[in-house]
């Protein structure tokens, strides 16, 4: 855990030289950070973030893990913030375990309410997991495994979103023997509740299809970045498309966590789009996700809070 906050305090303190104008910039970006902890650390951590964000919008959610006597924080921060908290975390809880670091566009879509859903339970069923019983196997669906060069299609020429959903259709027909109008209708009825477009030139279109038999990963590189309602309105250049059987809640959100975990992260990103065929694509997902063991969250600007964080120590 020394190692980890170590880490992240060099994160977040990168512009500490140009202190002035990095908190001016940094004032108006908000940060989820993820802490798992024991229950008692709560009310002095909590009162501890109350004095330190003085005037500033800040919220903490708690989760409690049954059977345990430890909790998963949420806490949402202002970015100028996230250096102060690691430390009173690190002194009050010197066991506390940290999870995922976001940063928050001003209006997040859908796909990124559905990635922030996922994280949360993937990281409490994982926490509660580990404290009930020896994990007995990691033989889980995830992208790494599910990805193949037959799913990778780069410098694909696609306009739009019903170009890609056209597209994602015809591969899943051709490869997997499901009805591509059925791939469309399931990928477009999830798209019309919101875009799944995470900003970032990220998108990651989902949906459970019936009658499919296994989960289906699918990563599109267009040759032409396009639009597709992103929440800092900038074409889409990376597809991670992922299609589970009806039901198969719990892979489902696997598979949405993966995809947050990877793509939040800023050297993935630019690592993935320096991948020039198929093969290399698949061993960068193959790969481990910090393989040289630092944590590297997006650093790019993220304008305001949510305005459903806007309040005082609000749980």
């Amino acid at each position: 855990m020394t190692r980890t906050s170590a880490i992240l305090r060099a994160i977040f303190s990168v512009h500490r030289a140009r202190a002035d104008v990095a908190r001016r910039h940094a004032a108006g970006r908000s940060v989820m950070m993820r802490v798992t902890l024991d229950a008692q650390h709560v009310t002095p951590l909590r009162r501890a973030l109350t004095r330190d964000c003085a005037g500033q919008p800040w919220t903490i959610r708690i989760a409690t893990l049954p059977h345990t006597d430890r909790v998963q924080l949420s806490l949402y921060l202002p970015k100028d913030a996230v250096n102060g908290a690691i430390a009173q975390v690190t002194r009050i809880a010197p066991a506390a375990q940290f999870g995922h670091l976001f940063e928050i566009p001003e209006t997040p879509t859908d796909g990124w309410r559905d990635l922030l859903r996922a994280t949360s339970w993937t990281h409490a069923a994982n926490a509660l997991r580990a404290a009930r019983q020896p994990p007995v196997s990691d033989e889980v669906e995830s992208l790494d495994r599910l990805l193949n060069p037959g799913n990778v299609l780069l410098d694909a020429s696609i306009a739009d979103g019903a170009a890609l959903f056209s597209r994602l259709g015809e591969l899943c027909e051709a490869r997997y023997g499901v009805r591509a109008d059925e791939v469309v209708a399931g990928l477009s009825a999830r798209e019309a509740l919101g875009s799944t477009g995470l900003g970032q030139g990220v998108a990651v279109p989902h949906s459970q299809i019936a009658g499919l038999r296994n989960a289906i990963v699918v990563y599109v590189r267009p040759a032409v970045p396009f639009d597709f309602d992103a929440p800092d309105s900038k074409p889409v250049s990376d597809v991670i498309a992922l299609l589970v059987p009806e039901g198969a809640n719990t892979t489902h959100l696997n598979l949405l966590a993966d995809v947050a975990q990877r793509f939040c992260d800023q050297h993935f990103r630019e690592r993935l789009r320096g991948c020039g065929s198929a093969s290399e694509v698949c061993r960068l997902f193959g790969s481990d996700a910090e393989v040289d063991g630092t944590l590297t969250p997006s650093l790019t600007p993220m304008p305001r809070p949510l305005a459903a964080t806007a309040h005082q120590g609000r749980v």
